[in-house]
């Protein structure tokens, strides 16, 4: 009679297929979608008996494949596995923030991406608004970890914003992130100056669409 596998082999062969897929060992995009979904599929078996240890490895594999399925242009493909991701992360969000938040607020940045990719602006924006919003939390308790990555998620916000016909709306996010770089630039000059240089970019590119040309820069 065949064996049955048993929960730690099922868990070593989903880890063993998708660190297959990080470290780039699959050379067909064919095979990377496989090997990623195969692991999903033993995720959800794990999950659903024991949430705890394995809802977080359901998650980053339901990542994995939307950016897989991003990058072949599978937008809708993508949308599913992205907003199935987010669901998951806002459950261990809710059980512990200190641990997923950052999680799910990655997870709805690259929803935003593929929502606009869809061209679906009004649910795009709300993802990274919803985004922004956890970074604040986030910067607001662990401001040393998470205040750059709030400042980078206002500016593209900003940004978007910008593009989509709203620069006045824009304007105070990408001030905000001007002010939290120099901040930071200040004590940290070689570490956030890229960031501090894009910012302020960010903050020209709304100025001018509203006609101020103040020279950000």
């Amino acid at each position: 009679m065949a064996r049955v596998p048993d929960e730690g082999d099922e868990s070593r062969r989903a880890r063993l297929l998708m660190e297959r897929v990080h470290l780039g060992e699959l050379d067909r995009a064919a095979d990377a979608l496989s090997a990623e979904r195969e692991a999903i599929a033993i995720y959800r078996r794990l999950a659903a008996v024991s949430p705890e240890l394995y809802l977080s490895e359901l998650a980053t594999c339901l990542t994995s494949l939307g950016v897989t399925l991003s990058e072949l242009d599978r937008h809708g493909e993508a949308l599913n596995a992205e907003q199935e991701a987010v669901c998951v992360y806002r459950r261990l969000a809710a059980v512990s923030p200190g641990r997923y938040l950052a999680d799910l607020a990655d997870a709805l940045i690259n929803l935003g991406t593929t929502l606009a990719e869809l061209d679906r602006p009004a649910e795009a924006l709300s993802a990274e608004q919803e985004a922004v919003c956890v970074y604040r939390r986030l910067a607001a308790a662990f401001p040393d970890r998470y205040l750059a990555d709030l400042a980078e998620v206002l500016a593209d916000l900003g940004m978007t914003l910008t593009e989509r016909g709203l620069p006045a709306e824009a304007l105070p996010l990408a001030e905000e992130a001007v002010t939290i770089l120099r901040e930071l630039a200040a004590a940290s000059p070689e570490r956030r100056r890229a960031g501090l240089a894009h910012s302020l970019a960010g903050l020209d590119t709304v100025l001018s669409a509203l006609g101020r040309d103040e020279g950000a820069l």
